[in-house]
């Protein structure tokens, strides 16, 4: 049963990957507004219903990676230590998580992802507003994992800020890496670590007088 399971998720994230790849594929080509579901299905060669059964929207394909990659630096948070203070883990969590040799060119295709979208999300303000709706949820997830390991609840000020300024990190990292010339993981990694340290060391600037 389990070995039909293993077979059974795969395809599943087979299907899903195909899905996002074409999606994004067309929305380059001739934009995210002119691309429907029916061609976004069609370049994936499976049906509007197989298209439905992983996405509620053309709109959710976009995002989609987003909380997949949430969910997997979590995860990886979860397995630092328990003494190690939320940023600390953080960064530890996103070097483990990128540079896992185990998976890749799982990685590989997870960074071209999110590239390629985050350029959709500069030249659309729809998909900017539906991306800020769907990163406070990711963001609330980041908040309860870092009261969780700091032992505080879960609506502690701390936490919460915490989070807020870790995706704030992120979106500034991701914009610099996205726009640069060096679409490497290792150049990602760099960024982002450069990012959250920011945050740990403080980012208050002094006066040029």
């Amino acid at each position: 049963m389990t070995s039909v399971n293993g077979l059974r998720d795969r395809e599943k994230a087979r299907v899903r990957g195909e899905l996002i790849d074409a999606a994004l594929r067309l929305f380059e080509r001739q934009g995210f507004e002119q691309t429907t579901v029916q061609q976004i299905a069609d370049a994936a060669q499976v049906s509007r219903r197989t298209f439905h059964r992983h996405f509620p929207s053309k709109m959710a394909v976009v995002f989609s990676h987003e909380e997949d990659l949430m969910a997997q630096l979590l995860t990886a948070v979860d397995r630092r230590p328990p003494s190690e203070s939320v940023l600390t883990a953080l960064r530890a969590a996103l070097r483990d998580f990128l540079f896992d040799q185990r998976d890749a060119p799982s990685r590989r295709r997870q960074a071209d992802t999110a590239r390629r979208a985050r350029h959709l999300l500069v030249g659309n303000p729809e998909l900017r507003r539906e991306n800020f709706i769907g990163a406070l949820g990711r963001q609330h997830a980041m908040a309860r994992n870092f009261a969780a390991r700091a032992g505080l609840s879960a609506d502690d000020l701390g936490p919460q800020l915490a989070a807020a300024a870790c995706f704030a990190a992120f979106g500034v990292g991701l914009d610099h890496w996205m726009l640069g010339d060096d679409p490497s993981i290792a150049a990602l990694h760099r960024v982002l670590d450069r990012a959250v340290a920011s945050l740990q060391q403080g980012i208050d600037l002094h006066g040029a007088g």
